[in-house]
């Protein structure tokens, strides 16, 4: 073969490679937009799976907190009641459980009391959520009494995780 044939060859074989290399450059730019916005998905189901997974530490850690104790049921309302708000009545207390996994329930209070000091009622609320097995405030309805300044109707919903025996 000559030099001029070779090099023929060799600047056609570039011209083709060059022409292959910008016809997949413009195919990669118009893919971009599409790929980006999978590693986009990918990206926020990967930090959502390492939420869940840092909440299920927290799930096991309190799990086993609770396992050690002696007693694994929350402390009454009926008692934390009468120790913060002496004397003051409760209109209603509806009572429900719901299964959460194996062996694990959760109960929930709602408590409505008529012509109760405010404050107090938060006393009561801070007393609960301090416990070994925590009561937890899910819902607070405060309607003022017209009679008395500082005082009304409160309705409180309260949830405890507790383990079934």
């Amino acid at each position: 073969m000559s030099d001029s044939l070779t090099s023929r060859v060799l600047w056609s074989s570039a011209a083709i490679f060059l022409v292959i290399g910008v016809g997949m450059t413009v195919q990669n730019i118009r893919n971009y937009d599409g790929i980006k916005v999978g590693f986009e998905k990918k990206m926020a189901g990967l930090k959502a799976l390492r939420n869940l997974e840092s909440d299920m530490a927290r799930y096991e850690s309190a799990k086993q907190k609770i396992e050690q104790l002696g007693d694994k049921r929350p402390v009454p309302l009926n008692t934390i009641l009468q120790e913060t708000l002496p004397g003051v009545k409760v209109d209603d207390v509806r009572d429900s459980r719901k299964e959460l996994v194996s062996g694990w329930i959760v109960r929930q209070k709602e408590i409505s009391i008529s012509d109760v000091p405010i404050g107090n009622v938060m006393d009561f609320v801070h007393k609960a959520e301090s416990q070994k097995i925590p009561w937890c405030l899910t819902r607070c309805v405060i309607r003022a009494a017209p009679r008395a300044a500082g005082s009304g109707q409160v309705i409180l919903l309260m949830e405890a995780v507790e383990k079934a025996e």
